[in-house]
């Protein structure tokens, strides 16, 4: 099962839960050829050493950027693979670049004019990368994201997922209302999105387009019953692309949820929802739009219905052999227009959940910017700045946008462009958007207990897959990367990944390996006390 995405989505918020116990500030007695000149305090090489990292190899450096002080290190100029840590080079990159405040407009356009309430011609709907399009609470400037659960985006892949905050077809309601104040009454063409802003994007988490409602997913939430009864299915948000065909089951409290969705294989708008949930609370799961402008097309003719505007297709497809070949529109026919949140508030949401299609997002916008519609050309934007912050083009490896293997750097590289960072007016946007140790993020769950809760602040990164045959994870690498506030109040700059541990299974894991990292940034940082 080789980078599926069962394991990244895990991986991705894979400390929940974990607790970690206090550290130690003694110094280890053990030394290797490759210690540092201070040795490690007493609790992180305990955690080094335990069996699942026999054959494993860590890499760290802590630094006082203040002083330049190296304080621990450990194969700190040998590459790793990078995994979402690559997410402060594509979230850096967007905010130098664009800006922090940046946002994009989506406009809708009518090819023809009104006569009398009338459109002959086509009204178009035109994606500009807009990961909300008015859903997330846009409408008030913000990108919001689940902090009282897992949000949405993993629900097929974690259990206690929870659906995204605000209202995902706001967006569309409010182009609605605006096309009806521009006096159209009725289309009598076709209703259109026109995606091709850039050729979407196909990653290793899925595809990218240029449009989204409802981050191109359809929730399907189970509402239990008795024990043994069938359990209540709602589709969110309703539409009539696509009907459900329910076989799901209330099972015992306690139990683990098995909802699963998935298109009928004889009927693609058949949804089949199978299963059982726990009794007592509300299980979730998504199913992936493969189709993104013929999901937005069908949401956005809901609309202009519920908005009074008769629409004579009966099309449940997007039709791009309709649109101008040129990709252009007359300014004087454009009856609407949507305004993202700042690029500030997306960004802040790729890296405390670790968002892999959020990342691969900026990483169109970027190449957008040049003038390009390939994706892939955001590349050489994200290595000309790490090349100006001072990173040699030999120490650093990106792939896409969220950190596909083999993206890969040194932590000295990483802890570089932290550094470098730290001297840019948007450092302070960078820095509230990322994981917190037991308060924030894909770092909520770990620490919690550790008295360096709240002190640790970085970007986690995994690399996992599962061995075919037995079943044990392999973890390529588990890292974390950011900075720490000591118990004297210094702010230093950190790396710790391991490389190359094995589990016994997937479950304990991805619990487990996430867990030790932070707990080994934890002892170093309650270590530090002059």
């Amino acid at each position: 099962m080789p980078h599926t995405t069962s394991v990244r989505a895990v991986a991705a918020l894979i400390s929940v839960g974990v607790v970690l116990t206090a550290c130690s500030a003694k110094p280890s007695n053990s030394d290797s050829a490759s210690a540092p000149a201070q040795q490690v305090p007493e609790e992180a090489a305990r955690i080094m050493a335990t069996d699942p990292y026999a054959m494993a190899r860590w890499s760290y450096l802590l630094v006082d950027p203040a002083t330049d002080e190296v304080v621990y290190s450990n194969n700190a100029d040998s590459s790793m693979f990078l995994a979402s840590q690559t997410k402060h080079f594509t979230v850096g990159t967007a905010y130098d670049t664009l800006g922090v405040d940046h946002t994009v407009t989506t406009p809708v356009y009518a090819t023809s004019l009104p006569v009398e309430g009338t459109l002959t011609g086509d009204l178009v709907l035109v994606g500009s990368g807009d990961l909300a399009l008015g859903g997330r609470n846009a409408a008030q400037g913000r990108f919001d994201f689940a902090t009282d659960g897992i949000d949405h985006v993993y629900a097929d892949a974690l259990p206690g997922a929870v659906l995204a905050p605000g209202d995902p077809l706001a967006g569309l309601n409010d182009l609605a209302r605006q096309v009806a104040d521009a006096g159209i009454t009725r289309v009598n063409g076709d209703v259109l999105v026109d995606p091709r802003l850039w050729d979407t994007y196909s990653t290793v988490e899925g595809l990218v387009p240029s449009i989204f409602v409802n981050d191109s997913l359809v929730d399907i939430q189970a509402s239990p019953g008795a024990v043994g009864e069938p359990a209540a299915i709602d589709m969110l948000p309703g539409n009539g692309l696509f009907r459900v065909d329910a076989q799901v089951t209330t099972g015992e409290e306690g139990s683990d949820s098995t909802l699963k969705v998935a298109a009928d294989p004889s009927d693609p708008t058949q949804l089949d929802v199978t299963g059982s949930v726990p009794a007592g609370k509300t299980s979730l799961t998504v199913y992936r739009i493969t189709d993104a402008p013929t999901w937005a097309r069908q949401l956005f003719v809901e609309a202009l219905r519920r908005n009074g505007i008769e629409v004579a297709s009966v099309s449940r497809t997007n039709s791009t052999a309709a649109l101008p070949v040129d990709r252009t529109y007359s300014g004087s026919r454009q009856v609407a227009s949507l305004q993202s949140a700042p690029i500030s508030e997306s960004g802040g949401m790729i890296l405390a959940t670790s968002y892999n299609t959020g990342a691969n997002t900026f990483l169109c916008l970027l190449a957008v910017a040049t003038g390009s519609s390939s994706c892939s050309d955001g590349l050489p934007t994200v290595r000309a700045l790490a090349e100006k912050a001072g990173i040699a083009a030999s120490d650093l490896v990106v792939m896409d946008g969220q950190g596909g293997d083999p993206s890969q750097s040194t932590p000295a590289a990483v802890l570089q462009w932290l550094d470098w960072v730290d001297q840019q007016p948007w450092a302070d946007t960078f820095w509230a958007g990322q994981p917190v140790l037991g308060e924030r993020g894909s770092l909520s769950g770990v620490g919690t207990d550790s008295p360096a809760k709240g002190k640790v602040i970085g970007k986690t990164g995994t690399s996992a897959d599962v061995e075919s045959d037995t079943g044990r994870l392999i973890v390529t690498l588990q890292a974390l990367s950011g900075y720490m506030i000591t118990p004297d109040d210094r702010r230093l700059l950190f790396v710790v990944a391991v490389s190359d541990a094995v589990f016994p299974d997937l479950p304990r894991g991805v619990f487990q390996v996430g867990g030790d990292v932070g707990g080994v940034a934890a002892a170093f940082q309650q270590a530090q006390t002059n």
